[in-house]
C-alpha cells in the first residue's frame, strides 16, 4: 500500500505541480500589469521624475499608469503629461522608473 504525500484529497502530484505552476503565472502577470502603481517608491520615484520635466510644482503634471487596450496593445507603462496643455501627447517612462535616483537632485532626466 502507497504512502500519500497530498493526503486523502484525490490530488496527484502532477495536478499539484500544475496549480503550483499556474499561481506563480497569475503572480507574475500581476507583478508586471499591477505592481508599478501600487509599490510607494516606484509610483513617488515616476512622480518625481515627471514633476521635475514639467517645471517642479507639483501642479503642472498628469501622471497616469496606462494598461494595454485594445486600438494598440501597449506594454504598460507610465505616462506623464503636461497639465497646461494637455492637447500635447504625453511622454512615456516605460515600465521601470528607477526609484534609487533622487530627480529633485538630479534635473537631468
Amino acid at each position: 500500500m502507497g504512502v500519500s504525500a497530498v493526503g486523502q484529497s484525490g490530488l496527484r502530484p502532477r495536478t499539484m505541480r500544475l496549480l503550483f505552476v499556474l499561481a506563480w503565472g497569475v503572480l507574475i502577470l500581476m507583478v508586471y500589469f499591477i505592481a508599478p502603481p501600487v509599490v510607494p517608491g516606484l509610483q513617488q520615484a515616476a512622480e518625481d521624475k515627471c514633476n521635475v520635466m514639467n517645471g517642479g510644482n507639483y501642479r503642472s503634471f498628469k501622471l497616469e499608469w496606462v494598461l494595454p487596450q485594445p486600438p494598440n496593445w501597449d506594454k504598460p507603462h507610465w505616462l506623464c503629461k503636461d497639465r497646461r496643455d494637455l492637447d500635447k501627447p504625453g511622454v512615456s517612462f516605460g515600465w521601470w522608473v528607477n526609484p534609487f535616483k533622487d530627480y529633485k537632485e538630479y534635473p537631468e532626466v
